[in-house]
């Protein structure tokens, strides 16, 4: 039977403005994202080299947010062990197994871990869902003096470019199907990370094109939090949201493929030598 999606109870109750819903947090939520969340973030990462010259690979590095294991994996050349963390079990049964990578359970506002336990921590396009204050608080706890902190988003935005009919139909009817959820969007700026003890190393941002077939784009939207909850407010099943966003966006993927934008950043920050 296919799966009707809810949030678990203790998000539907307790979830602050803070630290947002886990809209990610059931089988079928973690099954799609493992299946269909593009695994770009090597990409991003083999910049680190440029600018932690002589620094890698580190000894010990952790990964936040980790999802169903991408971005850990991803992390692994850059660090002799490397331990993924996510609030959700789903998700962590569906992550991906390497030599030198583990996974734990648990929150970014509450790292699991001791003081100065590592060398760099990463949050590969989860930082918008936490409760930022208290995960830089944490972070600063957990990192040596002098680690690293990297903020990094590779992805998707779901838009083609040049396409006004497609702008139209983004508005028009995706999102009034599936509106956006509330995020933590306010970026990280030097002064309020300096307050935790984080100075600025580097911050660049890009957008590129890539070619994607139109199952595999439907497949990504599938786990966009905005359809999940649409799922669940909808009481709409998976095939159903999968026809309805093929048939839709078909006319946009003539020959079954289409230009895709994917936008990426990168924020490295640098803890202080002061304990």
């Amino acid at each position: 039977m296919e799966e009707l999606h809810t949030l678990p109870e203790s998000e539907r109750e307790t979830a602050s403005p803070r630290r947002a819903p886990n809209y990610f947090d059931s089988p079928g939520a973690a099954a799609r994202y493992a299946a269909h969340r593009p695994a770009g973030q090597g990409s991003l990462l083999a910049l680190l080299p440029r600018h932690l010259t002589g620094e890698l690979p580190v000894n010990r590095a952790l990964d936040v947010g980790c999802g169903t294991g991408n971005s850990t994996v991803a992390l692994r050349p850059f660090a002799r062990e490397v331990i993924g963390l996510d609030p959700s079990s789903f998700m962590l049964a569906q992550a991906r197994r390497m030599d030198g990578v583990s996974y734990r359970k648990g929150h970014a506002e509450a790292l699991p871990f001791g003081s100065g336990e590592f060398d760099l921590i990463t949050v590969a396009t989860a930082y918008h869902w936490f409760d930022q204050e208290a995960f830089l608080a944490e972070s600063c706890r957990v990192l040596r003096p002098g680690g690293w902190l990297l903020l990094y988003k590779t992805g998707s935005t779901g838009s083609l470019p040049d396409n006004a009919r497609f702008v139209l139909w983004w508005q028009n009817e995706f999102r009034l199907r599936y509106p956006k959820v509330a995020r933590n969007e306010d970026p990280l700026d030097a002064d309020r990370a300096a307050q935790f003890g984080f100075t600025e190393i580097v911050h660049q941002t890009g957008e590129r094109r890539v070619e994607i077939e139109l199952d595999e784009h439907v497949g990504n939207l599938l786990t966009h939090s905005s359809v999940i909850r649409g799922l669940a407010r909808r009481g709409e099943t998976v095939p159903e949201a999968r026809a309805w966003l093929r048939s839709g966006l078909a006319p946009f993927f003539p020959g079954g493929s289409a230009l895709v934008t994917f936008r990426d950043w990168l924020h490295l920050w640098r803890r202080s030598e002061v304990p």
